[in-house]
């Protein structure tokens, strides 16, 4: 009887949706070898070693570094992207595009980096003088409440304060 509930609760989630662990400024600083202000120089797309996966790789161009010593480009890949007539997307990551400024929580993963909690890591600056930070969508992403906490709200916040809350849990 506990299987077939179980199976039931499998079967009723959404099967385009990603999970994550909730992460909050802190959580996702303290996760991050680099957290950086950036400028999307590119992005194109491109099969994977083995040829069974889509990647997309995303040059940044450094304008500041918050946490870590990454400085002048660096790369990210992130999973999913379009080659070659096929589409692969993957739930829960937020899309960069060329010129667009963001500010990205981030782990080394050989020469290149990943975005720590997906989307959760991506922040979106605002071109106006009184710089903003806007949090990426997390649609198709479930978040789970860590232990004893709770999935709180994302909103937007100066590019200041989030500066601040980065060197904060540094």
């Amino acid at each position: 009887m506990r299987l077939a509930a179980l199976l039931l609760l499998v079967g009723a989630t959404d099967a385009a949706a990603s999970s994550a662990l909730a992460m909050d400024v802190s959580a996702l600083t303290a996760a991050s070898s680099e957290v950086v202000r950036a400028r999307v120089a590119s992005s194109r797309a491109e099969w994977s070693g083995d040829h069974r996966r889509i990647v997309t790789r995303v040059d940044l161009e450094v304008l500041e570094s918050w946490k870590g010593l990454a400085a002048g480009r660096l790369t990210v890949l992130q999973p999913g992207g379009a080659r070659d007539g096929l589409v692969q997307q993957v739930a829960g990551v937020a899309p960069l595009a060329p010129g667009e400024e963001v500010v990205l929580f981030l782990a080394r993963s050989g020469p290149y980096h990943r975005v720590v909690g997906l989307a959760q890591g991506v922040y979106r600056i605002s071109r106006r003088p009184d710089a903003e930070a806007f949090p990426a969508s997390l649609e198709g992403l479930d978040l789970v409440a860590p232990p004893g906490g709770v999935v709180g709200p994302r909103t937007t916040i100066s590019l200041a304060r989030l500066r601040a809350q980065v060197e904060e849990g540094r």
